[in-house]
């Protein structure tokens, strides 16, 4: 649990620099918190690689993309950057997982029950367009206690079983070590006894998780990079579950509603049962427990042989019956607020 112990020396040390998330505005939290979970995972990460990694290979521009996010992170934390220019260092982490580690969608798959749909030249673009998305998706959900890390930990938990299932030890090494470092900073942010001694993730943490789970979504799924076959780009639709679900809903309604996609509101998911009445801790058991569901689903479809197709279809499914439910409770909360407030 080096993390833990990041995390103990750490915490001091932010209270004293001002690394701190103040309550106030959509932030409804008690006290100043230390915002050092992110800086915590990083620490463990390296430590630990430097004792079980052996030869970095590609992954060295995942390493340098995770510490990069990590610091643009921690000075977002500190002093605040503008949304361009945090989009900007994003993009640029990008880039070093397409162009330097060469980790890039090559194929979706078979979607159409016919072919793999190959993508040549338009690998890299949506390669970048979607690890961008998934680095602001995790941001996002970055709203209640134990939620962004408990999301990623069984997103990295299902990568570890896949990269294991085709062949890929440098993936489900690190994977494991992800795993390892998120649980040992989740100890002072999910309720247990160390929980006294909360600290937040902070952007340091979430943009560096969206770039991790990013890079091992495109690696596991394309056939380039697995020696035992690889896992269908479908399944991983699936493993990432609620939080391309969640990422997909809110910047439609956003759209329609004329609003910054990427501004921060309070119309996420776990928002949604907090109006319904539902208390902190069962709106994030219930949405961690969705998640590892819905990844759950996925694997279990895929290894039954179900068509890559059907698996594609049944996501697209599941995810319009959440945004017509989603905006039918968004519509139900406001017209009961209208009448309680005449």
């Amino acid at each position: 649990m080096l993390s833990a112990g990041a995390v103990v020396v750490l915490r001091p040390l932010a209270t004293r620099g001002g690394l701190l998330d103040h309550p106030g505005g959509r932030k409804r939290h008690e006290g100043s918190t230390p915002l050092v979970g992110g800086i915590a995972i990083l620490l463990a990460l390296w430590i630990s690689s430097a004792m079980f990694v052996r030869g970095y290979d590609h992954y060295t521009a995942l390493y340098i993309g995770l510490t990069m996010l990590a610091l643009v992170g921690l000075v977002d934390d500190l002093n605040g950057i503008s949304p361009v220019n945090k989009l900007a260092f994003q993009f640029f982490a990008a880039i070093l997982m397409t162009s330097w580690g060469e980790v890039y969608l090559h194929s979706l798959g078979d979607l159409l029950y016919k072919r793999d749909v190959i993508l040549y030249a338009w690998g890299i673009p949506l390669t970048l367009l979607a690890t961008i998305s998934v680095v602001n998706a995790i941001n996002m959900t970055d709203g209640l206690d134990g939620l962004a890390g408990g999301l990623t930990l069984i997103v990295f938990g299902w990568f570890s079983w896949l990269a294991h299932d085709v062949g890929n030890p440098g993936a489900l090494r690190i994977c494991l070590l992800m795993c390892g470092a998120i649980a040992g900073f989740l100890l002072f942010n999910m309720p247990t006894p160390l929980r006294r001694r909360l600290v937040f993730l902070g952007d340091a943490g979430s943009l560096m998780l969206g770039y991790g789970i990013s890079w091992f979504s495109v690696e596991l799924s394309q056939k380039e990079y697995n020696a035992g076959g690889h896992v269908p780009p479908a399944v991983m639709l699936w493993v990432v579950g609620l939080i391309l679900i969640d990422l997909l809903a809110v910047v439609l309604r956003r759209a329609v509603q004329g609003k910054n996609p990427l501004a921060a509101d309070r119309s996420h998911l776990h928002h949604l049962l907090l109006r319904m009445g539902f208390s902190t801790k069962q709106t994030v058991w219930f949405l961690l427990l969705g998640n590892l569901m819905l990844g759950l689903i996925g694997v279990v479809a895929w290894k039954q042989n179900v068509p890559e197709s059907i698996i594609f279809a049944a996501f697209l499914v599941f995810t319009g019956i959440h945004l017509l439910v989603m905006q039918r409770a968004w519509i139900v909360i406001r017209w009961v607020r209208r009448l309680r407030s005449r």
